[in-house]
């Protein structure tokens, strides 16, 4: 009786006190003593060879040098981002799947593309800042600036076509400057690649553009670039002046980020961060979005970033109805 006795305390500790003591068990989302064990997968909403996918991409070497193991990307499509991130919110909250994305998240959240945000997610770092965005024109246009633009389609109204993709944060530059007296129509145009082919086909008379996107046709002078719709110019381009410069308040801030599912143990979501950290410190990563994208390292831990990222929802939400209208 003493052993049977003996046996039955010894399996109500096992599984009640230790959980888990048998050895073939899994770590709980809670346990993130062994964080990471194995491969990182990063999903990213868009398609290889785009701004965010390259954004992604840079950090991949330096993260899995810093962890010990190997971060992978995968690419999911479709709805603005919104299936990738509805993917990723969904996951295992294990630490070994995280959504990179940018600021359109607040953009899919005001038009309802997706019904979900920042909330549910638990972010971990916002690692890059968009080098800004190129109001860009054909040489043959005409205008050369923003003020010689607006002139122009307030003698040609509705005659300028800005190739945009709807519901997105180019649509709301356009909205930006409809608003600043730029009396421009919109056809959707597509993504960036899709644009860019429409402009030099000459099917559309202007884009807002990343300026990797278009380099090369403003270094043959194919293009001409009026402004950048970021806050402050670029130290990638500084020839090119802001819009807000040229007296236009027209600017959206690219933010880009890593995010976990909410409930993914703080211990890991920071340990992700402290590693971005590095990476976005090291000499390679400064070289790699340079020469791609005149880029510069950006790097803002979780509450600060969120601030950033809130302070870009106040612009979207403003034009939410009218992307809709």
């Amino acid at each position: 009786m003493k052993r049977l006795l003996s046996a039955l305390l010894v399996g109500a500790l096992c599984t009640g006190v230790l959980s888990g003591c048998g050895s073939n068990e899994k770590p709980s989302a809670g346990d993130s003593s062994d964080w990471p064990s194995r491969p990182i997968t990063v999903i990213v909403p868009y398609g290889a060879g785009g701004d965010t996918d390259f954004n992604a991409r840079a950090y991949l070497e330096g993260l899995g040098s810093e962890l010990g193991t190997s971060v992978v990307v995968s690419n999911v499509t479709g709805s603005g981002g919104s299936i990738a991130s509805r993917q990723v919110k969904d996951s295992d909250p294990d630490g070994y799947t995280a959504l990179f994305f940018h600021t359109a998240m607040n953009v899919n959240q005001a038009i309802g593309t997706a019904d979900f945000g920042l909330d549910d997610f638990k972010l971990s770092a916002v690692v890059g800042k968009g080098p800004g965005e190129i109001i860009v024109a054909r040489k043959d246009a005409g205008y050369n600036n923003l003020e010689e633009l607006k002139e122009y389609t307030q003698q040609h109204p509705g005659e300028v076509k800005m190739g945009i993709e709807t519901g997105t944060m180019v649509h709301i530059n356009g909205k930006q400057m409809q608003d600043a007296g730029i009396d421009v129509s919109f056809v959707d145009a597509g993504g960036a690649s899709d644009r860019v082919a429409a402009l030099a086909g000459g099917h559309i008379d202007l884009i807002i553009n990343a300026y990797g996107t278009v380099k090369d046709y403003l270094e043959t002078g194919e293009f001409v670039a009026l402004g950048q719709v970021n806050a402050e110019r670029s130290e990638g381009f500084p020839e090119i002046p802001t819009a807000i410069e040229q007296g236009f308040d027209i600017q959206l801030e690219k933010y880009y980020f890593f995010a976990f599912p909410k409930d993914t143990p703080d211990e890991i979501v920071q340990k992700f961060a402290d590693a971005c950290k590095v990476v976005s410190e090291q000499e390679d990563y400064a070289t790699s979005i340079m020469e791609a994208y005149r880029q510069t390292p950006f790097y803002a831990d979780a509450e600060e970033g969120r601030a950033l990222l809130d302070s870009t929802k106040e612009i979207i939400d403003k034009y939410a109805a009218e992307l809709l209208s």
